[in-house]
């Protein structure tokens, strides 16, 4: 199973540190005009950072974020460019009371401009290697099993970790700051240690009960730094717990080591931690899913009288498919409004600044024929409430790899008041590249299929500031943009979010 780190939220900012009060913590970005960054901020909602600069001149956006214990931030994007797609990852790592400015490049690239904390991003201090942000290499670490075995990848776990103990002390940091890093780099250790537990191919011995009473041991410690991937750590110990007692049970079978589990890690903080997680943070990055979450906990509800609270937040949750207001109303009151925040975070990451196309100079739009529309006319069709554009080229890459997921939550969406415009920003010497491109991925034949016109000096291109696609724009039937920046289609969000819109 595919498990990306992207899209998975961590843990509530909810354990015992070294902080006993939340301080403001200060993160800006200098951003270029239209710049816009999400970084990911790994609470048990899934919180993102959104910075965007709305004005014609380079300017600092600033936000305040009040944490009790340090924080793991990061921010990835595709670098565009037309020999291929760059990514970038930057990592942030946060102590209450921080200060620190960035700076956004003319390649759209991030830099650290001042830092009161550490002085750069945090895998320029010690090696992060990729499966910490997402995990998607099940096969390539079983195979690396048959070809080591067990006892040399976990070698090879120690090794790097050991590696990183020597890059901290080499950096001469204050104490409790090289202490926070060695939280960090033991944080990467036991991300790595997790997959081996779970790992399907791994059998029980006396070799993996070591690892994971070391784990277990060093809960706290892990509890006192919120990282990316406390989530699947926890996951690793309840799920191994659960099958010391069925060995019958499936690693996968997230509910049924929830419930499987011995009754002394149900009563760790960890527990609750992870089981709000997989139904708060669930709901923000999968929240097509909520209604299977939702049976789940039925059939284990009566075990716990948390999980019966959890399988009622479901219930409204699984609501805002339909009645997206009153599940929101319902949710403000639940619980006496503890997770309120989950829907209330989840519309402050959305861009809700207001822009207009009404006022603008003509947009010209080609379809594959040469015949020429006028983009307003098109996204202002009043058989429909709302307009969703896609910008993308031919040269893109990850504009095609999108147009799959698109498709699917087009086929859903048929009947209801939204229509789906493909634009290309294609130059018009590529325009067989184009339709070849368009062809190859089967949208020749679909409808709103156009090429903008003079993409540089397009009005509709300084409007929004398109410097970087794919690109998702929601317009209205008046001609209103209410989101410049929606999400992709392949992030679980797409759908839910148009539906929001159309409630």
């Amino acid at each position: 199973m595919k498990i990306f780190r992207f899209i998975l939220p961590a843990m509530l900012l909810i354990a015992s540190s070294c902080f006993s009060q939340p301080a403001s913590t200060i993160l800006s970005v200098s951003l270029k005009p239209g710049g816009s960054i999400r970084f990911n901020f790994f609470d048990v909602y899934g919180q993102l950072l959104h910075f965007k600069n709305n004005t014609n001149k380079d300017t600092v956006i600033t936000k305040k974020i009040s944490i009790n214990k340090p924080s793991f931030l990061y921010y990835g994007n595709f670098l565009v460019h037309p020999e291929g797609p760059v990514f970038l990852t930057y990592p942030v790592l946060l102590i209450p009371g921080d200060t620190i400015l960035l700076r956004q490049g003319e390649d759209n690239a991030i830099a650290v401009q001042h830092s009161s904390g550490y002085p750069n991003f945090i895998d320029s201090l010690i090696s992060i290697p990729k499966d910490f942000y997402w995990h998607n290499l099940e096969q390539q670490q079983q195979t690396l099993l048959k070809t080591v075995g067990l006892t040399g990848m976990i070698q090879q776990i120690e090794n790097s970790f050991r590696k990183n103990e020597v890059s901290i002390r080499n950096l001469n940091l204050p104490d409790m700051r090289a202490e926070i890093l060695r939280k960090m780099n033991s944080s990467i250790k036991y991300t790595a240690t997790a997959y081996l537990l779970v790992d399907s191919t791994v059998s029980t011995s006396s070799t993996t009960d070591s690892l994971y009473n070391d784990m277990y041991r060093h809960v706290n410690e892990i509890r006192s730094l919120n990282a990316l991937n406390n989530t699947n750590i926890y996951r690793a110990i309840i799920a191994y717990n659960a099958k010391k007692r069925n060995r019958k049970l499936d690693y996968n079978d997230v509910w049924a080591c929830v419930a499987g589990a011995d009754e002394q890690v149900k009563q760790t903080d960890f527990y609750k931690d992870y089981i709000t997680t997989m139904v708060a943070g669930g709901f923000v990055y999968a929240p097509e899913k909520m209604q299977e979450v939702n049976q789940a906990l039925k059939s284990i509800r009566m075990q716990d009288p948390y999980l019966d609270t959890l399988y009622q937040l479901t219930n409204i949750l699984s609501e805002t498919f339909t009645n997206f207001n009153r599940a929101k109303q319902q949710l403000k009151v639940f619980a006496n409004g503890r997770f309120s925040f989950i829907i209330e975070n989840d519309e402050k990451s959305t861009n809700h600044e207001r822009k207009s196309i009404t006022n603008l100079a003509a947009i010209n739009l080609y379809d594959f024929d040469g015949n020429q529309f006028d983009f307003k006319q098109v996204v202002t069709d009043s058989n429909y409430k709302l307009t969703l554009v896609d910008f993308w080229a031919s040269w893109c890459i990850p504009c095609l790899n999108e147009m799959p997921a698109l498709k699917k939550v087009e086929d859903k969406l048929k009947g209801k008041s939204i229509q789906f415009v493909a634009i290309s920003i294609d130059k018009e010497e590529a325009i067989d590249k184009w339709i070849e491109a368009a062809k190859r991925n089967t949208i020749f034949s679909e409808p709103s299929q156009y090429r903008l016109a003079n993409f540089k000096q397009s009005p509709l291109t300084k409007l929004i500031n398109l410097k970087n696609i794919p690109r998702y724009l929601v317009i209205d039937n008046k001609g209103n943009i209410l989101n410049d920046d929606f999400y992709r289609p392949s992030d679980n969000r797409f759908e839910l979010a148009l539906l929001k819109y159309l409630d």
